[in-house]
C-alpha cells in the first residue's frame, strides 16, 4: 500500500473476501484464516467504477465491501495427477468475475501479474475483456494454459 502511493496511486477501497468455508488450523494453534484482502487501487482521476452493476451482486443496494464467497470447491477446484489441489491458492470465479467487472469495461485489458491457476483470464474472457497473465512458476503457467483452452473449447 505505502509502494502504490508513493507512485501517486489512489487508494480506492479495501475489499475484505470472508470466505464462508474455511480451511481450519491444521496446528491448532492459531485462529482459522477466514479472510483475504484486496487492495483497490487506481492511476489518475478516470477510474472506473460500475455502480449499477455491482448492486445486483447485493440484492438491488449498494455493494459493501466486505464480499462473502466460499473457497474453490468441488468442480471448480483444480485438482493434480495426485488428486490433491493443483494451486495451493486458487481464487474462485465469482471473486474474480465481480472484481474484473467492478472495475472495468468491455475490451478493457487486465492484467494479473500473478495468474496461478487462470481464473483471471476466465472471468476476463466471460466478460469479453482482454487479458494478459504473468506467473514465475512454469507448472502454474501450464495450469492456466490447460484450463484456459479448456474453458474456450467449452463455451
Amino acid at each position: 500500500i505505502i509502494a502504490l502511493k508513493e507512485l501517486n496511486y489512489k487508494f480506492i477501497n479495501l475489499i475484505t473476501w470472508r470466505k464462508t468455508n474455511p480451511m481450519p488450523s491444521i496446528t491448532k494453534r492459531t485462529l482459522t484464516h477466514s479472510t483475504e484482502f484486496i487492495a483497490w487501487f487506481a492511476k489518475g482521476s478516470g477510474w472506473i467504477f460500475n455502480y449499477k452493476n455491482m448492486k445486483k451482486y447485493a440484492n438491488g443496494k449498494q455493494l459493501r465491501d466486505v464480499w462473502d464467497l466460499p473457497l474453490c470447491q468441488g468442480k471448480e477446484r483444480l485438482k493434480g495427477k495426485n488428486g490433491r489441489a493443483a494451486h495451493p491458492t486458487q481464487k474462485p470465479l465469482e471473486l474474480f468475475t465481480r472484481l474484473i467487472e467492478m472495475a472495468s469495461q468491455e475490451g478493457d485489458i487486465v492484467l494479473d501479474p500473478f495468474m496461478g491457476s487462470g481464473t483471471t483470464a476466465i472471468a476476463s474472457e466471460l466478460l469479453n475483456r482482454k487479458w494478459i497473465g504473468i506467473d514465475n512458476k512454469k507448472e502454474y503457467i501450464k495450469l492456466a494454459n490447460e484450463r484456459i483452452d479448456g474453458y474456450r473449447k467449452n463455451k
